[in-house]
């Protein structure tokens, strides 16, 4: 077969969350580009959605999003600036029992604005860039099989056909069955890919401003994490600011919260729970949980840094690759950042102008290779801070109580996230797929 009739790249891309829509729509702009590329979403649902009320998205992702033509995805969505535009957090101690209300820190991003979105919000925006008819529903993907001409995958209800692809991107999440059968096919231990207890709960509730307000006063900054002794609660705004979202951490290191659950859950459960849970917050805190109509528990769990997330043409990216706490704001961000760097790999020349099938698959496991060998160690870097991070949060940290310090390594871990140079990196890793074809 000459270079003049091989086939467009077909590329599966399994789930439909941000990291597989922002996927989706890395290779559309590929395609807009002149890339030979077909793609085709498969995901679970019966259509997409997502959970949760909040995300953010740091000047890293953010800078991403630009470079892949989404901006308007995220003016559309995120909160308007306020006077603090930059500002990611305000850190005070809200711990009753310790200084109270003492303010120490105030984290401030990079060259943009530290956004927050509404998860549903957010998607809906990346479901309106989608082209028509890319997408199969109802369909989730179980296993795979790999031959010469491409990758063959099987889904997990077996009344639907198996679908054919070159190259597999797995976007199903924290779940995803994807992982575990790549793991058992490389002979690794299933254990060291399986979710983990991360061993803290989430309280989660939607306040409208205006109470808000009516608790910290007109003007206040609505971007604080309230730290403390084995808890902490941060806020910060959704819905173009008409809304402040709530999130109250509990650690839970003897599992008196997780119940029989063996993966991430959510549940309605009693206000006098979590008020119980926070009874040693100041009085403000305690309002603004207090204003909570109908507050959720959220499990927290998270995936260990994986040693492997490819095989042959199969590759496992945003959660699916190395979902973490949210501690440090990152995992969507590096679920994106993920999309931006596979979709240029997988436009590479050496892929795309390859001469012969067999040429092309090579070419794929080179690029994939790279991928695994250079990219995904930053995914797995930020699972290990954002866990440190939500200890430090509550005194269970090297830092331990001292602000100085907290501060200190607050700001560095931050910064070498948020400063993250993705135009930099692309030009290496491409330099390096092309020096290796």
């Amino acid at each position: 077969m000459s270079e003049a009739t091989l086939k467009p790249l077909r590329v599966a891309v399994i789930g439909g969350g941000i990291a597989g829509l922002c996927m989706a729509l890395a290779l559309q702009q590929r395609i807009e580009e002149g890339a030979d590329i077909q793609y085709t979403v498969y995901e679970q649902s019966r259509k997409f959605g997502e959970i949760g009320a909040g995300v953010s998205i740091g000047p890293n992702s953010q800078r991403v999003m630009r470079s892949m033509g989404l901006g308007a995805v995220l003016d559309a969505v995120a909160a308007p600036p306020g006077k603090d535009k930059d500002l990611w957090f305000a850190y005070r101690v809200g711990d009753a029992g310790e200084n109270q209300e003492k303010e120490f820190a105030h984290v401030r991003g990079t060259d943009a604005a530290c956004g927050s979105v509404h998860r549903a919000d957010f998607l809906d925006q990346l479901i309106n860039k989608l082209p028509p008819n890319v997408a199969k529903f109802q369909h989730r993907a179980s296993r795979y099989t790999q031959h010469e001409e491409g990758v063959t995958i099987h889904f997990e209800d077996e009344n639907l056909p198996s679908a054919e692809a070159d190259v597999v991107v797995c976007s199903d999440g924290i779940k995803s069955l994807l992982r575990g059968h790549m793991y058992q096919k490389l002979g690794l231990d299933m254990e060291s890919q399986k979710a983990r207890y991360a061993e803290w709960i989430a309280w989660r509730g939607l306040v409208p401003r205006e109470k808000y307000n009516e608790i910290f006063g007109e003007g206040a900054v609505e971007n604080i994490m309230h730290v403390g002794t084995g808890r902490h609660i941060l806020t910060f705004p959704v819905r173009g600011g008409s809304l402040i979202n709530i999130v109250a951490f509990v650690r839970d290191e003897e599992h008196k919260k997780l119940g029989n659950h063996t993966s991430p859950w959510s549940e309605p459960r009693p206000k006098a729970e979590m008020m119980e849970d926070f009874a040693r917050f100041n009085d403000r805190c305690k309002a603004l949980l207090e204003a909570i109509d109908n507050p959720s528990i959220w499990g927290i769990f998270a995936i260990p840094q994986l040693t492997r997330v490819t095989d042959d043409r199969v590759v496992l990216i945003g959660d699916c690759g190395h979902a973490t706490t949210p501690h440090c704001g990152a995992g969507a961000g590096q679920g994106i950042e993920d999309a931006y760097f596979l979709a240029h790999f997988l436009a590479h020349p050496s892929i795309l102008r390859a001469s012969s099938p067999s040429a092309r698959n090579a070419a794929l496991n080179r690029a994939l290779s790279i991928y695994e060998s250079d990219r995904h160690p930053r995914g797995a870097k930020v699972q290990q801070w954002s866990h440190n991070a939500g200890l430090l949060y509550e005194f269970l940290g090297p830092e331990g109580n001292d602000l100085g310090k907290m501060k200190e390594t607050l700001e560095g871990r931050m910064g070498w996230i948020w400063e993250f140079d993705h135009e930099k990196e692309l030009r290496r890793m491409m330099d390096k797929i092309g020096a290796t074809a």
